[in-house]
């Protein structure tokens, strides 16, 4: 039995409870086939359970938490400071949890009623009996279907929807091996007592196509009454079992119902009632399960005299349970030894191994996945600070959007330069130093787009610092509002304010070349690490950018020089380039040194590669070097007798060396880039991470988008 194949969500029940309530919210669903539910307080144990709800299959949506608003959970899921932020932001949530202390319960649920959500799973429980009736009131007010409080939530097996804290052991129905909506409907009072009678009825072939926790408390919000009927409603529906418990009047209540309104109740009921040999008032397990001295209702008796008058079959034992469940359907939903293999498995697997997610970059073999989008493509088709609202926000802006955020690096970068930054050889040095010294980043802050905002007036600055680095900075002090990035970069780079487009196309693809390569490389977990304890942006921006040394992102400029060497061997030779390239190699390894731009731990070509070698041949630059740098992996083959891909270094080094500009430009293309990776993960961090964390980065996991292909406006 394939367990990963599930109902589509308006042939379950759960859509027949949400269409009861919010007809026009369900056609909604009908369209997009999804339930969307949102958690509403993300402690401990609210935001754990979020997460084993989505390994289930639920559509956590988002979440409530006041003092995390615009944080994100398990990676994924946004965080909103109240419900009513929440539901502006996604208006068609159906369900809703609540997992909030009982002391502030009622107000959170309160809220969440008065947004709209047609049914709540109030998972929280003691919550006072006065807030409790101020609860029931909004819900009876705005017609929503209320579990708990005090339960243990709800599941709906066939469509892989759990909303609570039930394990995993609910059988869905399967035809020829799909997933169908038909089986028994539970109703339990008791938590524990759910688990084992589902269990039960697994385990003789009858799957569940909801089980409901309807909350052990002496006042809740649905009661058997009230669900009952509208379960039986659901054509798939083919027998309903309750579960009810001494104390309190619901099972006297349904049989009454039962017996004034017979023709509501068009299915075979059967009851399991707890608690025969309970004495007189003693509380057992819950707060409703207690049968109140010298009353002749709430008890075990009456409970049982009142359904079987009702024509109810009523029983003691889960056994006689299945007993009559079975002569009821005489049938069976599922294959009996397959269940029994799921069940062994599931419970002797190993607890799954602790990870955490990223959504920035999704680092494979041969191919670089930005959100989802091959960056080789994205070199070829978008600019820098497109790819760098790409990372933060995870989609490309539109041209409004660009314009604005252009603006900004533009204006940035107008600016001067900090004073008194103590130059060195070392690039990363420089740019971190200046950084760290520039107070205008410290105290710059839009609201538009924060993040982005933010990233692109650095981006602007570090175009400044470059610009100073390399003695252009009087080009960039009178620019103009039609100046675009891609020609900001090229001026602070190289200089040239008369170059053509393409030569600048070629820049910024290499500068886009090098903006992430997942969390794994130092520069990002120096700014990640960091990033755990919250410091000022530019500060962990720094950290990271102090890790790009020669032997993380400097290999670029020990390319270039070794590009240039194979050409002057070349010619002082007269040999061709194949065999300079061999014997320059030959050389270097024999002395012990090791030839940069060669060799990559994940890629055999790397897909970089490619689309910067065809930009340098538009752009008139794929000269002597770009040709050595086609030869380097034959020619390594024959030194070592090993197969080294040419990496991305080499790649940007052998073009820098051709376009005859400053061999130190291809350290300064890599940081350039990195950068905006780097902010992207400084945000990621602080937004979807507890803070000071331990950070493992074997545990890391990919959870962004899948592949997707850059769709031209």
């Amino acid at each position: 039995m394939d367990y990963k194949k599930k109902l589509s969500v308006e042939q379950g029940l759960l859509f027949h409870l949400i269409k009861q309530v919010r007809p026009q919210l369900a056609e909604k669903i009908k369209e997009s086939k999804k339930i969307q539910t949102i958690i509403v307080g993300l402690g401990r144990q609210g935001a754990r359970h979020a997460g084993l709800m989505m390994e289930y299959g639920t559509n956590v949506t988002c979440g409530v938490a006041p003092g995390r608003g615009g944080t994100r959970v398990h990676e994924t899921v946004p965080v909103y400071e109240t419900a009513r932020h929440a539901l502006e932001n996604h208006p068609d949530i159906a369900i809703a949890s609540i997992w909030r202390h009982y002391s502030t319960a009622k107000n959170a649920t309160i809220e969440v009623i008065r947004s709209g959500v047609p049914i709540i799973v109030l998972i929280s429980e003691f919550i006072p009996l006065r807030d409790i009736r101020d609860i029931l009131v909004e819900a009876r007010k705005y017609n929503t279907v209320l579990f708990g409080g005090n339960t243990p939530g709800i599941i709906f097996p066939p469509e892989n929807i759990k909303i609570g804290m039930l394990p995993d052991i609910f059988q869905p129905e399967e035809i020829n091996g799909n997933i169908g909506p038909n089986g028994v409907s539970v109703i339990s009072r008791s938590g524990a007592i759910l688990y084992h009678l589902s269990d039960a009825l697994a385990s003789a072939g009858i799957s569940q196509n909801a089980v409901l926790g309807i909350g052990g408390d002496g006042a809740i919000g649905s009661r058997f009454v009230d669900l009952v009927s509208l379960v039986m409603e659901f054509d798939g529906t083919d027998l309903v079992v309750i579960a009810g418990e001494i104390g309190g009047m619901q099972e006297e209540l349904l049989a009454l119902d039962i017996q004034n309104h017979p023709e509501k109740y068009s299915k075979p009921l059967v009851a399991l009632i707890s608690g025969s040999h309970a004495p007189e008032g003693k509380t057992m397990g819950h707060a409703g399960a207690v049968v109140a001295p010298g009353q002749s209702y709430g008890t075990h008796q009456s409970k049982r005299e009142m359904l079987e008058k009702a024509g109810v079959t009523v029983v003691n034992h889960q056994h006689d349970l299945i007993d009559v469940v079975k002569d009821r359907l005489k049938k069976t939903y599922f294959n009996i030894e397959n269940y029994f293999a799921k069940m062994k498995e599931k419970w002797a697997a190993k607890p799954p191994t602790e990870t955490w997610g990223t959504l920035i970059t999704n680092v494979l073999p041969n191919n670089l996945l930005i959100r989802g989008y091959p960056l080789q493509e994205i070199i070829q088709k978008k600019g820098f600070i497109e790819t760098a609202y790409l990372l933060s926000e995870g989609e490309f802006p539109d041209q409004k959007t660009l314009t604005y955020l252009e603006l900004i690096a533009l204006n940035a970068a107008k600016d001067k330069e900090p004073e008194n930054i103590p130059q060195s050889y070392d690039l990363s040095k420089n740019i971190a130093l200046s950084l760290l010294m520039d107070e205008k980043i410290g105290k710059y802050f839009r609201t538009d787009h924060p993040h982005m905002d933010k990233i692109a007036y650095t981006l602007g600055r570090v175009a400044r610092y470059f610009s100073a680095i390399f003695d252009n900075q009087k080009l960039l002090n009178n620019l103009t509002d039609n100046t675009n990035y891609s020609d900001l970069i090229y001026l602070a780079l190289v200089g040239d304010s008369n170059s053509d487009q393409r030569k600048i196309r070629l820049l910024e693809g290499m500068v886009t070349a090098c903006v992430d390569h997942g969390v794994t490389p130092p520069s990002t977990q120096a700014t990640r690490i960091l990033s755990s304890v919250r410091p000022f942006f530019e500060v962990a921006l720094s950290a990271g950018i102090m890790a790009i040394t020669d032997v993380h992102g400097g290999a670029g400029q020990k390319a270039a020089e070794f590009f240039g060497s194979v050409i002057e061997k070349a010619n002082m030779g007269n040999i061709d380039f194949e065999e300079a390239t061999f014997e320059r190699m030959r050389e270097i390894i024999k002395i012990g040194q090791r030839i940069e731009g060669l060799g990559h731990r994940i890629h055999t070509q790397d897909p970089r590669r490619d689309v910067l070698w065809q930009l340098a041949e538009e752009a008139g630059y794929a000269k002597s070097c770009v040709s050595v740098s086609k030869l380097m992996s034959e020619a390594f083959y024959r030194v070592r007798g090993m197969v080294l891909p040419i990496n991305v270094d080499g790649v940007i080094g052998a073009i820098v060396a051709d376009m005859d500009i400053d061999l130190k430009i291809a350290k300064a293309i890599f940081i350039f880039g990195r950068i905006a990776g780097l902010a992207a993960h400084y945000f990621e961090e602080i937004e979807s991470q507890a803070q000071m964390r331990r950070i493992d980065f074997n545990q890391v996991i990919y959870k962004g988008n899948e592949l997707r292909q850059i769709i031209e406006s």
